[in-house]
């Protein structure tokens, strides 16, 4: 891949990314508009607006940087304008589906920036994902609040009978609460760690592919410590000086694992 075509690529993913966080700075402050009577989601939604914004700067600021190597890209401008909404928990509910939207499109981001190695994504995305993973979630949970809220104004109350909401101590909106975060949690059980790290096709010309190795293989143990995960890989590894060998054992399908000898040869630069 050329440099030109990688940061190009990266550039228009940068400016999709950035007309995302319009388009949530436009619902969030629609949001805001409706929410004067809720203050719990008003609150909400002052926290979260100077964090896009900031999200948009980081942004534009990469795009900035970049634009003499490459493309101007006329993306960043919101995506759609939020439809009038007749109420505020459908705002709500539309608002945590575009926070879902950015916390993916950042994943894609990240592995981009993992894949053709452009340091300040790489920092940036991680983070960037997180807060939109998190507000999707703070959002959400809000809505069983604002959708009491809302039929409460239009005169209809609490009519449970269970034995709390009977003697006036209802518990609707706790129980939807919980049950909405309950279902996210349940969603993304823990993860069994299974042996060994899947390895990709390798870089061609690398010392990986000169032996024969193919993607879909395992990655079993490097210097004999078991590894399952790349973070343990790449420390195991960094225990070397760069040109020392390292011992990789490597699993493809039902095969007896086979040992292979690579040399440790690259690393981040150190700042």
């Amino acid at each position: 891949m050329t440099v030109d075509l990688r940061l190009q690529v990266i550039r228009r993913t940068v400016a999709e990314l950035a007309a995302s966080e319009g388009d949530v700075a436009g619902r969030l402050e629609q949001a805001q508009q409706l929410s004067s009577g809720h203050l719990d989601t008003l609150a909400a939604i002052q926290r979260l607006r100077p964090m896009v914004q900031t999200h948009r700067d980081q942004l534009a600021t990469y795009l900035k940087d970049t634009a003499e190597a490459g493309p101007s890209e006329e993306t960043t401008s919101p995506q759609s304008t939020p439809r009038e909404a007749t109420a505020l928990s459908e705002v709500l509910r539309d608002l945590c589906l575009a926070f879902h939207h950015c916390a993916l499109s950042y994943g894609m981001l990240y592995e981009m920036a993992l894949r053709l190695y452009e340091p300040r994504l790489r920092a940036i995305a991680p983070k960037h994902l997180k807060a939109h993973a998190d507000a999707a979630l703070s959002t959400a949970r809000l809505l069983p609040g604002v959708v009491a809220w809302q039929l409460a104004q239009d005169g209809l109350g609490c009519a449970c009978i269970c034995p709390m909401c009977s003697i006036g101590a209802c518990g609707c909106v706790s129980l939807g609460t919980r049950t909405l975060t309950a279902a996210w949690c349940d969603a993304a059980p823990a993860e069994s760690e299974s042996p060994g790290v899947v390895l990709q096709n390798p870089k061609p010309g690398s010392q990986l592919a000169r032996a024969g190795v193919k993607g879909g293989e395992l990655l079993l143990a490097v210097d004999a410590q078991e590894v399952t995960t790349t973070d343990e890989i790449q420390a195991v590894i960094r225990k070397h000086a760069l040109g020392d060998e390292v011992r990789f054992l490597i699993q493809r399908g039902s095969e007896s694992p086979r040992e292979l000898v690579v040399r440790h040869v690259s690393d981040y630069p150190t700042t």
